[in-house]
């Protein structure tokens, strides 16, 4: 048996820069005003460059792009902050271009007329605007909520390649190239709740709900789940336990119907119904803090699917 073994040289050398510039004004204590502008980049994933296949079914072969270039988003935010008694509230607009978009895209195998390659590419600049919500409240003494709502628009660009032949008479000539533009609105809610029952007794609940999302591939169904907690300190705060029952309903679960590049229906679940304890106990007098680490927006890039 002979092993083959090819060089494909790639060469990205590239300079960008990626400014950054907020702005805050505050003509009272219970009011301040925020004006914000960056810009990021989203290299491309290990995945989404091997060129090794990382799946195959009967009619779909799964690739990366190696020739993927860096995705880059220039975002411009605008929010409103309002102090209040017991808490705050914010509600913000965004908009954001992206530049060289990474998404989906679907060829026709030219080794194989009856296949099709999934992989990624980049795209024309796209662009999704939207309104943010949120607030810190404390109703009462034992009560305290965070909540946030999201509502935003984009536009999706895609390639598929379809054969406008018979595939038992097609060749390679019979392919063509069609460009999908998909526009979409969103929106996401989030609710969590803190109940303070003694000093030492505290009882959670979040809840979260997505609304319906369509992509290039397919449009995903909405999806919502509960989760529940409980936390009880002991030895004047040295010791905690901690009680988490995720996904109380069973409902969080990834559903989709689509058409490209075949009519598909499907839902993926995992193992999200899960509980958890905890227990700790500090011994010593030294005070102890972790660092904690700053959440990134949502990569755009690793849209498309999974497919």
């Amino acid at each position: 048996m002979m092993l083959l073994r090819e060089n494909i040289p790639f060469t990205n050398d590239y300079f960008e820069w990626y400014p950054s510039a907020f702005l805050t004004y505050s003509p009272s204590e219970k009011n301040s005003y925020q004006l914000s502008y960056s810009r990021r980049v989203d290299r491309p994933g290990v995945g989404q460059v091997n060129p090794i296949r990382e799946w195959s079914t009967p009619l779909i072969s799964s690739f990366g792009n190696q020739s993927l270039q860096p995705q880059f988003t220039n975002s411009f935010e605008t929010n409103y902050t309002r102090q209040l008694e017991n808490g705050s509230i914010t509600a913000g607009v965004f908009y954001r271009i992206i530049e060289d978009e990474i998404n989906r895209a679907v060829f026709v195998d030219r080794t194989n007329l009856n296949r099709i390659i999934l992989t990624f590419d980049n795209f024309n600049n796209s662009s999704s605007y939207g309104f943010e919500l949120s607030s810190n409240y404390k109703p009462t003494k034992w009560w305290r909520l965070n909540g946030s709502f999201d509502l935003y628009a984009q536009t999706q660009n895609g390639i598929t390649e379809l054969l406008n032949a018979p595939i038992e008479t097609a060749t390679v000539d019979d392919i063509i190239t069609q460009k999908i533009t998909v526009d979409n609105v969103a929106w996401n809610f989030k609710l969590f709740n803190n109940f303070q029952v003694t000093k030492t007794l505290s009882l959670s609940a979040f809840g979260f709900y997505r609304g319906a999302n369509k992509g290039i591939q397919f449009t995903m169904k909405p999806m919502y789940f509960v989760n529940l907690g409980a936390g009880q300190s002991f030895a004047d705060g040295r010791g905690s336990f901690s009680l988490n029952f995720n996904d109380v309903l069973d409902t969080q679960e990834f559903a989709f119907d689509g058409n490209n590049p075949f009519k598909q229906s499907g839902a993926f679940n995992w193992e999200s119904k899960t509980i958890f304890a905890g227990l700790s106990y500090r011994f010593g007098g030294k005070k102890y803090s972790a660092k904690s680490g700053k959440n990134r927006d949502d990569n755009e890039k690793s849209g498309g699917g999974f497919l």
